[in-house]
């Protein structure tokens, strides 16, 4: 046995959280490393639609909003906030993170008129900026945004100067997307304190993954999906997160049935909800909801510090592979060494990376296993390391389809067409 198999066994054996591989359907011919974009389907997950499909709108019909629907976006919200470590009152669940970032923004830029910049930078996700910038076109607002010049990990010291000249909202993903690079949250949150500004942090490709603790680390706002290391399915709802404290002043931009006070009055007057329902703009997404409240309790009984303790062994072992046959392979490894600077993927560049890709992911032998991990541009290939059901084997076997790839140049007969997938 080759000894890096051997101890991926070894670690598996003694790994605790190996058991909850088994609640997911994994099909048998493909390893998927693909969490960080879409977490797989539980058991539970499934056995929870069939029964919202067929028992509660099938036969029960209306009287199932009485019977359960109606509480489930608050039963959801708390699970989420037992995910996050937050007081229950602190977290709404629905819509898409789009869309959430939007409410929160303007219900921030609404409640105090000294606001004149919204700031990123260019490691957060594209679409985050598109709401800012879009934001700021509409409102009379500065939107600027922080060029890192490597395009792939930030310049903390450049970050803190940049805060201190934009006073006012800066929005930042916690775990960037490209490089897996973990923002130091106390100390950026300290540095807007400190300036009269407010962060929003994007939690998408951290929650579930990573432990995070929103009282510990003193978070205020915050927004993220649940479709990655959650596992809520596509499209599954995301969150709004506001301080307690902060959201006595917030008034939603969008006055739906679900944010009024009392939405079963159907009272001419809107007087907006008190708690987070406020940023509910309309009747909660039942379907996808399910999905989602299903799947997390499988990260609750698993616990975040067991997951991040997980993945922090995955990658270190990746290391160990990668130092001893990839780095002379051309490989590049982007992702920050040090586990507190680090989300829960890892990302490599090579020359090859598109054409790498697509021979994991479609492969010419029909005997060849597939290997789905995702590609960013312009060179990037993303391994998700989601704790609840990779496990050290699939690293190795992963990493040893690799090596075979570039050593028979089998990328080679592959094109150099794109077609990206979210």
């Amino acid at each position: 046995m080759d000894r890096l198999e051997k101890i991926a066994r070894e670690l598996d054996s003694k790994d605790e959280l190996k058991k909850f591989k088994r609640e997911f359907i994994y099909p048998d011919d493909k390893l998927y490393f693909d969490g960080n974009s879409l977490g797989m389907l539980s058991k539970k997950t499934k056995e929870t639609i069939e029964k919202v499909i067929n028992k509660e709108w099938g036969d029960n019909l209306i009287s199932s909003w009485n019977d359960s629907w109606i509480d489930l976006p608050n039963k959801v919200s708390e699970k989420i906030s037992t995910i996050l470590n937050s007081y229950e009152n602190e977290v709404y669940v629905g819509g898409s993170t789009s869309l959430n970032l939007y409410k929160l923004l303007l219900s921030i830029i609404k409640s105090n008129d000294s606001i004149r910049n919204i700031s990123s930078d260019n490691l957060n996700f594209p679409s985050d900026n598109y709401i800012c910038e879009g934001i700021c076109k509409d409102h009379n607002l500065n939107f600027n945004l922080l060029e890192y010049d490597n395009n792939i990990l930030p310049d903390i010291d450049k970050l803190e100067k940049f805060i201190n000249k934009n006073k006012g909202i800066i929005v930042l993903s916690l775990v960037s997307y490209k490089s897996s690079f973990r923002y130091p949250i106390n100390r950026i949150n300290k540095v807007c304190n400190d300036n009269d500004s407010i962060v929003i942090w994007d939690l998408s490709h951290a929650i579930g993954a990573i432990d995070i603790d929103m009282k510990k680390n003193q978070i205020k706002y915050a927004i993220g999906c649940t479709y990655k290391y959650l596992n809520g399915g596509p499209g599954s709802p995301a969150f709004i997160y506001v301080n307690r404290e902060k959201q006595l002043n917030l008034e939603s931009p969008i006055k739906g049935w679900f944010s009024h006070s009392n939405p079963f009055d159907f009272s001419k007057n809107f007087i907006q909800s008190e708690s987070m329902n406020r940023f509910s703009s309309g009747t909660p997404h039942i379907i996808s909801m399910s999905t989602l409240d299903s799947s997390l309790d499988i990260t609750i009984k698993a616990t975040t510090k067991k997951l991040e303790n997980k993945s922090i062994n995955l990658f270190n072992f990746f290391k160990e592979i990668y130092n001893d046959r990839l780095i002379n392979l051309g490989f590049k490894l982007i992702t920050p060494m040090d586990k507190e600077f680090r989300g829960s993927h890892i990302s490599i560049v090579h020359k090859e990376s598109w054409r790498i890709t697509k021979c994991l992911t479609d492969p010419e032998s029909s005997k060849q296993i597939k290997i789905i991990v995702d590609f960013r541009p312009p060179n990037i290939i993303r391994i998700a390391l989601t704790p609840l059901y990779v496990s050290f084997i699939d690293i190795y076997r992963a990493c040893t389809r690799i090596v075979k790839i570039i050593e028979s140049k089998e990328y080679k007969n592959k094109d150099e067409s794109k077609k990206i997938v979210p």
